[in-house]
């Protein structure tokens, strides 16, 4: 996504946190661990990883553990769904 907007966005010292329920989260619940909008941002070998939609504009910190779990790089908090917690 880009932005020609020329606005500083403040960054978050906040580190993100990933989490990975034993149970499949609803959507509230999901957003209320994400902290926002989620979005799917990766899918692959039965895995599928859950992170804010807007936490680049938001400024937030990368997480650097759920990018190490899945290869991409994620923003803010996470959250990491295996298994029968999966979204279908």
């Amino acid at each position: 996504m880009c932005s020609n907007h020329s606005h500083s966005v403040k960054r978050s010292n906040m580190k993100p946190t990933t989490h990975t329920p034993i149970l499949s989260p609803t959507l509230a619940q999901a957003e209320t661990l994400i902290g926002g909008q989620v979005s799917l941002v990766f899918e692959q070998g039965g895995m599928q990883v859950l992170a804010d939609e807007n936490a680049m504009l938001k400024g937030l910190a990368p997480n650097n553990e759920a990018s190490e779990l899945c290869g991409v790089q994620v923003i803010g908090n996470a959250i990491i769904l295996k298994g029968d917690t999966r979204w279908v």
